[in-house]
């Protein structure tokens, strides 16, 4: 079968691996798209056409990848078969529509969109027109969680009666933050921790255990200003930036299945035990899934799945999973290699990627957990 053709709007003149604004396509697109078989890059679009070359020259892509300045000229390239998206969520919804107008393939970096009523759009166009779509909520295609979600369907512990998350990422003091990503602080820019950071574990748990019957919320900010740093000079640039967004939010509810629910997020300058724990009861045992590191969708963090049933009578057992991973994806590395097993299961797995209906679900989930925590900020 021939490759996938891609064309990524958003790919800077910036060396792989490094995690920071503007950097995500070169760091997990492009090794992505690199390393496998299923995909051949053919184009890069960028605010200008001198950009997109020097990002093309930057990453020695060669003279056969075409360079756009706009995302309408990158959606019309007849040759690309699929537009990839990893810029600023505040313009996901400008650049993806012209790709769907014109009958492409669209993967689009979490969020879809900066709200609900832009996700909304971008999903209709995409089921009006048949069209395949990728959300990028890559910890579903981490192979632990996967396994973990497999544990759930056979019904290893039985039928879910409770479940319970602590979140508490460690990428850093909760009082740092960098100067040119200030967005972050920012409730009302749709790409703040609440709605990326949270949310891709609620991405995960929605994929897993199903949606909120009932949902209550409380928020709170914990560390209302913030030092900028400049990462490039190690210098504070601002050394008390407002925080307008929260950092510790809880959620509990009860489940549609009829389990109850809390999922705990916070920062904390030093942290007890693993950032991530997610425990699920049921009535014939429970699984533990802990991630040792600041940012689960990313995939290289330690990760380990125990269970405990009548089976294991001499204490909890670790669960094995990973296996036959292929080696294009397993060689990506960090921060891409979930964005490597997101786009391999969209081109060979039966199941598929997590698509613009999820990114949905999931953009309607945060707005009623808002909407109960209903914060203020000016």
């Amino acid at each position: 079968m021939a490759p996938i053709r891609v064309g990524i709007i958003g790919l800077g003149a910036i060396e792989p691996g490094l995690v920071a604004a503007g950097a995500w396509a070169a760091s997990a697109l492009l090794p992505s798209f690199l390393s496998s078989p299923h995909y051949e890059l053919v184009a890069v679009c960028n605010s200008t056409v001198a950009s997109a070359r020097r990002s093309i020259e930057f990453h020695k892509l060669g003279s056969t990848v075409k360079a756009y300045g706009n995302p309408e000229d990158i959606a019309n390239d007849p040759n690309v078969d699929l537009v990839a998206v990893s810029i600023n969520v505040g313009k996901h919804y400008a650049v993806a529509k012209p790709a769907l107008l014109a009958k492409k393939q669209v993967f689009v970096e979490w969020p879809l969109g900066a709200n609900t009523a832009e996700a909304e759009e971008l999903t209709k166009l995409a089921k009006d027109a048949n069209l395949k779509t990728i959300i990028g909520t890559q910890f579903l295609a981490d192979p632990a969680f996967a396994k973990v979600k497999e544990l759930v369907d056979s019904g290893a512990i039985g039928k879910i009666t409770s479940t319970e998350a602590q979140l508490s990422p460690n990428y850093g003091p909760p009082d740092v933050w960098g100067f040119d990503a200030t967005y972050y602080l920012d409730l009302k820019s749709g790409g703040n921790e609440f709605h990326i950071a949270m949310a891709h574990f609620l991405a995960g748990f929605l994929h897993v255990l199903g949606d909120f019957a009932t949902v209550k919320a409380s928020f709170l900010t914990q560390y209302p200003t913030v030092k900028l740093l400049d990462q490039r000079t190690g210098q504070i640039v601002d050394p008390a930036y407002p925080r307008k967004a929260p950092d510790h939010m809880f959620v509990q509810g009860v489940l549609n299945n009829g389990a109850i629910a809390s999922v705990n997020y916070r920062r904390n300058p030093q942290l007890v035990g693993k950032p991530t724990r997610w425990v699920i009861t049921g009535t014939e045992g429970e699984i533990e899934f802990t991630v040792d590191g600041p940012m689960l969708q990313m995939g290289s963090h330690p990760r380990e799945i125990r269970i405990k049933t009548a089976k294991e009578e001499n204490g909890a057992r670790v669960v094995a999973w990973g296996e036959g991973t292929p080696a294009h994806v397993e060689g990506v590395a960090f921060p891409g290699q979930n964005t490597a097993y997101l786009f391999e299961d969209f081109a060979v797995s039966k199941e598929g990627a997590p698509d613009f209906e999820d990114a949905l679900r999931l953009h309607k989930l945060l707005d009623r957990i808002l909407k109960d925590a209903n914060p203020k900020y000016d």
